[in-house]
């Protein structure tokens, strides 16, 4: 099946994963929240065309995702479209405006337009980007974000499916945006007991923990995002293959941890 390019005149992609539902590590109102979705997916154009409540409400389903980056936001929508046998689409709202300025309106037409008949997901990636809390300004890229905001949300109060933006800064979006979601989900670092199920799911079965690795005090003293527990990981696995073993040591999972919290600028040890 032909599947659409990015490319200057479409300005989204397909993003995909390897990964399984089971292998998400989420609180569970966000579990909750994600059934929700899938409930959409499976029953919500039925509702909307077959049922008298159906003239109740607006079309499509439209979802916020907040949280500090690392937390499993895009990932939680790959696995949503793998879910539900459908593709995702990524849009970068970041770079729409600085690189789409007088094509926008038209590309993102080009992009719900397929969306809507082929039945994508839509994922707005940097929605703090447009969305965002704004001066009077009469800054001119201002003017012209407004103007892309104006569009957008048009397109998707009248878009027949689902999208999802997705933004690291929840307070930076203007609260009057929020009640044109049907829902929004906030993503958090992970607690002690997650971090314990990251530590424990995200090994796969070809590598096993030395002994004196005890991953009860890594969850309860580090507080990490499950991408920076993947990122230790891939460092001591590589250590593991560069001495052809399958051993993860814990001086290796200390200098990942501390490659982590460097880039984080924070001191670990």
């Amino acid at each position: 099946m032909y599947k659409s390019k990015y490319n200057p005149n479409f300005p989204a992609k397909r993003i995909t994963t390897s990964q399984e539902w089971e292998d998400l590590v989420l609180a569970d109102h966000l579990l909750n929240g994600l059934e929700e979705i899938k409930a959409y997916t499976q029953y919500g154009k039925l509702l909307k065309n077959d049922h008298q409540f159906g003239k109740k409400i607006k079309p499509g389903f439209k979802v916020l995702f907040t949280g500090p980056p690392g937390t499993g936001k895009t990932l939680t929508a790959t696995l949503l479209g793998k879910s539900c046998g459908m593709d995702v689409y990524r849009v970068d709202l970041s770079m729409v405006v600085s690189k789409y300025i007088g094509e926008t309106e038209k590309n993102l037409s080009k992009v719900f337009y397929l969306a809507e008949n082929k039945d994508w997901i839509l994922f707005f990636d940097e929605a703090h980007a447009l969305f965002g809390k704004r001066s009077n300004s009469a800054d001119s890229h201002d003017r012209y974000a407004n103007q892309v905001v104006s569009f957008l949300l048009k397109r998707m109060e009248d878009f027949h499916g689902l999208v999802i933006l997705c933004s690291n800064f929840k307070k930076n979006i203007d609260e009057a945006f929020f009640r044109r979601f049907q829902l929004v989900l906030d993503f958090e670092v992970p607690n002690a007991h997650q971090r314990y199920m990251l530590w424990q799911k995200s090994k796969t079965k070809e590598f096993e923990y030395e002994e004196a690795v005890d991953i009860d005090f890594l969850a309860e003293e580090y507080e990490l995002t499950a991408a920076s527990i993947i990122n230790i990981l891939h460092y001591s696995i590589l250590k593991c293959l560069g001495r052809n073993d399958t051993i993860i040591k814990l001086k290796d999972i200390e200098a990942g941890l501390k490659i982590e919290k460097i880039k984080e600028g924070k001191s670990i040890f």
